[in-house]
């Protein structure tokens, strides 16, 4: 069971889980506060600062599991603050934060009745990457094109994305995908003039949109949920190059997009929320030097003197003049296969990793020595 802190309810205990109800995705399996007395859920952390606080030990942490998940809410400067201001407010009370990504863990500093386990093995949208064989039959050694780039949804960064990749007609040679669905408008691939030529569009190639060249209209799904669930033709693909949801945001914050980079056997290479790619590494997924990746990983993707974009696109160029594409594929083929067998095991690491946390709860809560809980960590 994830998330299988859950369980250590009762006494002076009480879990505070915030993050929307249902989620985003697999809302049927996101937590319910009629599943256990001592379970708050709030929409957003800010609603937190609400709450009344009445019990002595408070576990805090977002609602969401490896099978389910919500859209970032809220910044990590923003919940941190807010974070800070119900510390502040409650010095009598002790709190433990399980958190992704979402607060400042050096704020443990200044409030010593703070404490953060920052989760490592744990991604939420994990369930919703395709399913079907993931064997090392399925990762291709032999690569046709340098990369794919599978845009989806209308967004400005994706735009300026597929815009470099037509102006320097890489889309002649590589596999890439920019529908721009939008969310205020119909979702119906063939209803190109009213959906894709939009004036929200800031694409100057738009009139190519919707563009697809490695699959027929009639293959790709019109609903959002069966583009996720369907596995595309990309494994002759070397790179990927993915621009995230929510791209100006101060952490990292990993789609099934993301993911599909390691299941297709890809190196990834993901413009997302400051420290995207170093947060794949955290979970031991291995991310080649290739391309200098640690100069852009961190910084902003919208400021008007220096984007990590612009950063990325010239090493990319520089990258494809200077380098074989057989020799990099062949170079890159065994780190894909260490790479599936991490994707494959990451549910089996995240448990490793709840026992300690457990363990942590248990120790913090002066509840080690409970005898129908100590399971939970053993």
């Amino acid at each position: 069971m994830i998330n299988s802190f859950r369980k250590i309810v009762g006494g002076d205990i009480e879990h505070i889980v915030w993050g929307g109800l249902p989620t985003a995705y697999g809302g049927d399996n996101s937590y319910r506060e009629d599943q256990n007395i001592n379970h708050k859920i709030f929409w957003n952390f800010k609603e937190v600062e609400k709450h009344n606080f009445t019990k002595k030990y408070n576990i805090i942490y977002k609602n969401e599991g490896l099978q389910h998940s919500g859209d970032f809410v809220g910044s990590k400067w923003e919940n941190t603050m807010a974070l800070d201001r119900i510390l502040s407010q409650h010095r009598d009370k002790f709190f433990l934060i399980v958190d992704h990504g979402n607060f400042d863990s050096s704020i443990r500093i200044k409030h010593t009745h703070c404490q953060i386990w920052q989760r490592k093995y744990f991604t939420p949208f994990y369930g919703h990457t395709p399913t079907g064989p993931r064997t090392q039959k399925t990762i291709s050694k032999h690569r046709k094109h340098w990369f794919c780039s599978v845009l989806g949804r209308n967004c400005v960064f994706r735009s300026r994305m597929f815009d470099w990749i037509v102006d320097n007609n890489l889309h002649l040679s590589n596999k890439v995908s920019y529908l721009a669905f939008s969310e205020h408008n119909p979702r119906n691939l063939n209803d190109d003039k009213q959906n894709h030529r939009a004036e929200n569009i800031q694409s100057r190639h738009k009139h190519l949109i919707p563009y697809n060249n490695f699959e027929t209209k009639n293959t790709i799904p019109v609903d959002n949920d069966g583009r996720i669930k369907k596995r595309m033709p990309l494994a002759d693909c070397l790179f990927n190059l993915v621009v995230e949801t929510f791209l100006v945001i101060d952490t990292a914050f990993h789609t099934e997009k993301s993911l599909n980079t390691i299941l297709y056997g890809h190196i990834p290479v993901i413009l997302g929320g400051s420290g995207s790619m170093r947060k794949l590494q955290d979970f031991g997924i291995i991310i080649p030097d290739y391309i200098k990746w640690s100069i852009w990983d961190e910084i902003p993707a919208d400021q008007v003197n220096f984007s990590k974009i612009h950063i990325l696109q010239r090493q990319l160029l520089k990258f494809f003049e200077d380098n074989s594409l057989d020799e990099i594929a062949d170079d890159w083929y065994p780190y894909a296969l260490r790479n599936l067998r991490t994707f494959n095991s990451l549910e089996e690491n995240c448990l490793a990793e709840e026992k300690e946390i457990c363990r942590w709860l248990m120790i913090a809560t002066q509840n080690i020595t409970r005898p129908e809980w100590q399971k939970l960590y053993q």
